[in-house]
């Protein structure tokens, strides 16, 4: 187990806008804010999402779509740094128009109807995501920048 004690900093309330990339856009705020550790939690509704599922046998990632208007019933990740950047891991679950869920890994090419996000920095030193040889994943790592 690793573990990191972060001290709560502020809180940013971001919308985006219709058409935009809702990965892109929460990372460009991220990026632009200086944010290299947050929680982050939004809600809204999508026209399109583009998902991934982690294969842990395979250990790739497995993409799909769902073309069409979706709620987001819930989003919930995190930022912390990769490669020196803000990097924003993030899942969603969504519902259709007959209530039928689907969810997963958020991938670019999730397109914005209506959404609103909440970021919540955390203060400390930044969580440096790591290649794990376990799960051949980038994951927060003993690394702490700074």
């Amino acid at each position: 187990m690793i573990s990191y004690r972060m001290e709560p900093g502020s809180i940013h309330l971001v919308r985006l806008n219709t058409g935009e990339d809702l990965l892109e856009g929460i990372t460009s705020f991220a990026s632009d804010a200086g944010i290299e550790a947050a929680w982050l939690t939004y809600l809204g509704a999508v026209s399109r999402a583009s998902l991934r599922y982690y294969d842990q046998d395979e250990r790739v990632y497995r993409d799909f779509e769902v073309a069409e208007h979706l709620e987001v019933l819930s989003g919930v990740g995190n930022v912390s740094l990769l490669d020196d950047e803000p990097f924003v891991h993030t899942h969603a679950a969504f519902a259709d128009a007959a209530g039928n869920a689907v969810g997963g890994h958020l991938n670019s090419g999730t397109t914005v109807w209506a959404l609103e996000v909440r970021i919540q920095e955390l203060l400390g030193p930044a969580l440096v995501r790591e290649p794990d040889d376990c799960t051949a994943l980038s994951l927060w790592g003993g690394t702490l920048s700074k």
